[in-house]
């Protein structure tokens, strides 16, 4: 089961923290298998390919002149998963049972597919057999993000994508994340959090 949460507030440490990587598991979708993957400038968060984490589906690379939309490298690729990919695809994300993470998908269509907005584009996101969101897209440069706290109840977890009919799903970036156990308390193997909204206290913008 899952709660919404009206201001949802991650621990720095928890989500981008330089150089600290422990327990950070960040796929880069669509990424070609044959590297060994790349660091992101800002973070230095190490990100590496999709492959070893999903079954099917398609690489892509966003459109050219779609690129602009974006300042994260980490977007510009996806993997997407159209016919006859089936209607459910997982990724399968390595856990400790009984700990607690937090789990984050990014998507931005950037035009991969040659479409051109609008998109009406949707499609639903499953922790485990639990439904967790609907992404919707309406213009290609759309950039929607998926966020959930969980306590794992195995030593893996899916994080799957469904496809309702209103498009085909897909995927930039799957990010998993270890939390201390004393946080977000109610999140229970019963329970968990999904992000409604994000307010940030005191970010400095410059």
């Amino acid at each position: 089961l899952f709660l919404f949460l009206g201001a949802f507030v991650l621990a720095a440490t928890a989500v981008h923290v330089a150089g600290q990587q422990e327990g950070f598991l960040s796929i880069d979708c669509g990424l070609d298998a044959k590297f060994s993957g790349r660091k992101d400038t800002y973070t230095n968060i190490a990100y590496i390919s999709d492959s070893p984490y999903v079954d099917g589906g398609e690489n892509h690379r966003v459109a050219a002149d779609q690129e602009s939309f974006t300042n994260d490298v980490s977007l510009l690729t996806l993997r997407s998963f159209p016919p006859p990919s089936g209607l459910r695809n997982c990724y399968n994300l390595p856990t400790e049972s009984g700990a607690k993470y937090l789990v984050r998908m990014e998507f931005f269509h950037g035009r991969y597919d040659g479409k051109s907005s609008p998109l009406s584009l949707q499609f639903e996101l499953h922790l485990g057999t639990n439904y967790w969101d609907t992404v919707t897209l309406q213009d290609t440069t759309d950039d929607w993000v998926s966020e959930a706290i969980f306590v794992a109840w195995s030593s893996w977890v899916t994080v799957c994508l469904l496809n309702t009919g209103t498009g085909t799903p897909f995927v930039n970036t799957v990010e998993l994340r270890p939390l201390g156990a004393s946080l977000y308390p109610d999140v229970t193997i019963d329970e968990s959090i999904s992000t409604y909204g994000r307010g940030n206290m005191g970010g400095n913008f410059t």
